[in-house]
C-alpha cells in the first residue's frame, strides 16, 4: 500500500485579521476616490474664497467705522485742519463775519501813541514857489 502524505490541517478562519484588511482596503479607495472627485476640489477652494471674503468683509468695516467717525466729526463741525487755520493762521471762513476792533478795546490796555510823522527841517525845506506875473 502506498503511504500517503497527511493532509495538511485547515486553518482557522481569523476574523479579526480580515476584517482589518478589509478596513485597510475599503480606507485606501475612499482616500482615491475623495482625492480625485471634483466635488471635494470645490469644497477646498470655496473655504479658501469664504477666508479671502471674510476678510475683505473686515476691511470694508474697518473703512465704513473710519467715515462714519469722519461724518460724525463734520456733523459736530469738528475739522482738525480748519481748526489750524483759524487758530494758528487766523484765516476767516467765506461766510463768517469778521469784526476788527482797535488796538487795546477788548483787553482794557491803551496802545501807545505812535510818534508823529518827521516834519522836514526849515533849512531844507524848499523856498515858497512866487506866482508867476
Amino acid at each position: 500500500m502506498s503511504a500517503r502524505k497527511p493532509a495538511k490541517p485547515i486553518r482557522e478562519p481569523r476574523p479579526l485579521a480580515a476584517f482589518f484588511i478589509s478596513l485597510a482596503v475599503s480606507a485606501l479607495l475612499l482616500g482615491g476616490l475623495l482625492a480625485t472627485d471634483r466635488r471635494v476640489m470645490e469644497l477646498r477652494k470655496a473655504k479658501v474664497e469664504l477666508k479671502e471674503v471674510g476678510r475683505k468683509i473686515a476691511d470694508v468695516r474697518a473703512d465704513n467705522e473710519r467715515l462714519t467717525a469722519a461724518i460724525e466729526a463734520a456733523n459736530r463741525e469738528e475739522f482738525p485742519a480748519e481748526k489750524v487755520a483759524r487758530e494758528e493762521l487766523n484765516l476767516v471762513h467765506p461766510e463768517d463775519l469778521v469784526l476788527l476792533y482797535p488796538p487795546g478795546s477788548l483787553s482794557g490796555e491803551k496802545p501807545t501813541p505812535a510818534p508823529p510823522p518827521a516834519t522836514r527841517p526849515a533849512a531844507t525845506a524848499a523856498p515858497p514857489v512866487q506866482p508867476n506875473r
